[in-house]
């Protein structure tokens, strides 16, 4: 039996509304563009506006996506409600994953939209806003995709796994610099790809079409692989009780 999107759609409302990101979250993740017009660039940490406005959303967008996903664990043994109607969980994540991404969508599309305005000095708003737009949807979507894998190959704390992987791609590109193209081309590849939502915004931003479209492939294809391990594993799995 399958709930369909229109069903899960209802179950699902509710979970954002009381759970992840719930009301708090929610009215956080509403106010915190207001950052984006501070003045960041007189941090020491910021050597402009554009890119501190990058590090803001970058976390956001990672934050947002863990939350989503990790509000209420793939394989809680409460969801033997679910199996005894008759849904498969596999179907159950793919169509929770699907309506996420909707969420993401919105909220992403918002914080371009205050980002460009806090960058009209810089750059045209609508140019601002697509690049900005990019660079979020693919950071969020790959956090909350490796968080729900994690959550469904049983993982007890994927939240801060996704986290601790987000922030050691950072340190990547330096752990590699010694090691041949061969070997960074494989890591590049093989770990999850966190910096290439950068790499997409910047360069649709920069008109840097070829190297935009290598950082979505690699984006997609990575989201594309654990989606399709978390919906094996999660198909296979059934609560104790």
């Amino acid at each position: 039996m399958r709930r369909g999107l229109a069903m899960a759609w209802r179950w699902r409302v509710p979970y954002w509304v009381r759970v992840a990101p719930g009301p708090v979250g929610g009215l956080v993740y509403t106010l915190l563009p207001a950052l984006f017009f501070v003045p960041l660039e007189s941090l020491s940490v910021f050597p402009d506006r554009p890119r501190g406005i990058l590090v803001v959303m970058w976390c956001m967008s990672i934050a947002l996506g863990i939350v989503v996903a990790a509000g209420r664990g793939l394989r809680d043994e409460e969801a033997i409600w679910l199996v005894q109607k008759g849904v498969s969980p596999g179907d159950a994540a793919l169509e929770d994953w699907i309506l996420d991404a909707g969420l993401l969508v919105i909220a992403c599309a918002y914080w371009s939209a205050v980002g460009a305005l806090a960058l009209t000095s810089y750059a045209p708003v609508f140019k601002s806003m697509l690049g900005l737009f990019l660079f979020t949807l693919a950071t969020s979507l790959l956090a909350r995709t490796l968080a729900g894998c994690l959550s469904a190959w049983g993982v007890r704390r994927p939240s801060d796994l996704t986290g601790v992987a987000a922030f050691l791609s950072l340190a990547v590109p330096l752990l590699t610099v010694s090691q041949s193209p061969a070997v960074q081309k494989a890591v590049d590849w093989l770990f999850p790809p966190f910096l290439k939502g950068v790499a997409l915004g910047t360069g649709f931003h920069a008109g840097e079409m070829g190297a935009a479209a290598e950082a979505a492939l690699q984006v997609l294809l990575y989201i594309s692989v654990l989606l399709a391990a978390t919906y094996w594993r999660a198909s296979r799995w059934r609560p104790r009780g």
